[in-house]
């Protein structure tokens, strides 16, 4: 079966019915749209008030995501593949504009954070997020703006990229984590002057 039909095909089984429930749909809408907010909140938080190791594997996932967000990017140009509603295929239950979905950006983000903690021993963490990267994945296929090849594609991106990111990281760590401490010491200094931040 070519990977385009097998893609079309689970697509439609994942896809939102015209007779889906509205609790489910607003489920989806949720975690498709805003669950992202808590989790770069969540980093926010664990840098600014976080110990030091806390402060590292945050901006280790947040470096490693952006990277993967570049290649996903670089990707897109070369692999334009069309959403759905653009197909006109399945039902779209939000607004989107009509951007490349492959890879899906939304799944680089959650795997590639999730993969960053995992690889780092922090298993129950990096489980968690995993689990909300299937959740976003099956979420931005059910409301009808990705397909399951995009959210494949995407995890492909993040696991070369944590893969990657084992070799590299230690070679750079120190520098890095030197470098974002001073500037974020610099920027912060009244607050972190009266214990508001740490």
């Amino acid at each position: 079966m070519p990977i385009e039909t097998l893609n079309l095909e689970l697509f439609s089984l994942i896809n939102a019915s015209a007779e889906a429930k509205p609790w489910i749909i607003h489920l989806a809408i949720f975690i498709a749209n805003d669950l992202l907010y808590l989790v770069l909140g969540l980093l926010v938080f664990l840098w600014c008030f976080g110990d030091l190791a806390n402060k590292e594997r945050a901006l280790r996932a947040v470096l490693l995501t952006s990277i993967a967000l570049g290649v996903g990017y670089l990707i897109s140009l070369y692999y334009p593949h069309s959403r759905p509603f653009i197909l006109g295929v399945g039902h779209t239950l939000i607004e989107h504009s009509a951007t490349a979905s492959f890879p899906s950006n939304h799944m680089l983000i959650f795997s590639t954070i999730a993969l960053s903690y995992l690889s780092v021993g922090r298993r129950v963490a990096g489980g968690i997020l995993l689990l909300m990267a299937f959740a976003v994945a099956w979420s931005r296929i059910y409301i009808g703006v990705h397909f399951p090849l995009d959210m494949l594609g995407a995890f492909g991106v993040a696991l070369a990229i944590n893969g990657l990111g084992v070799y590299i990281w230690p070679l750079c760590q120190t520098h890095i984590m030197h470098m974002a401490v001073a500037v974020y010491s610099w920027l912060f200094h009244p607050l972190l002057r009266r214990g508001w931040l740490k």
